[in-house]
């Protein structure tokens, strides 16, 4: 009875650590990404605005091809939007634990 019992035990303690481990590994995997997709939308938004000043140009003012671009470009930003869950629910909890 008493062996079980420490068997028990043992086991709940590895299935514990093991489990911590793979919880650590998701949230570094989470953070890698929740960074990934914060720049990536401040490389999207920079792209964006780069079009808009080039497309606001004499030279190239009413180019079809542009306007395509930044409407295009606006899409990939609102598309990355749906991500940013992500980012600002780790951003916060960085925040937080920086205060």
């Amino acid at each position: 009875m008493m062996s079980l019992l420490i068997f028990c035990l043992i086991a709940s303690f590895s299935l514990n650590v093991l489990l911590i481990w793979y919880i650590r590994k998701m949230l570094q995997k989470l953070l890698y990404v929740s960074d990934s997709i914060g720049s990536l939308l401040i490389s999207a938004k920079d792209f964006s605005q780069h079009l808009d000043g080039l497309h606001a140009m004499e030279m190239y003012y009413g180019d079809e091809t542009i306007g395509s671009l930044i409407r295009h470009s606006k899409q990939i930003i609102e598309d990355i939007k749906e991500f940013e869950g992500i980012y600002t629910l780790t951003n916060d909890g960085l925040e937080e634990n920086e205060e």
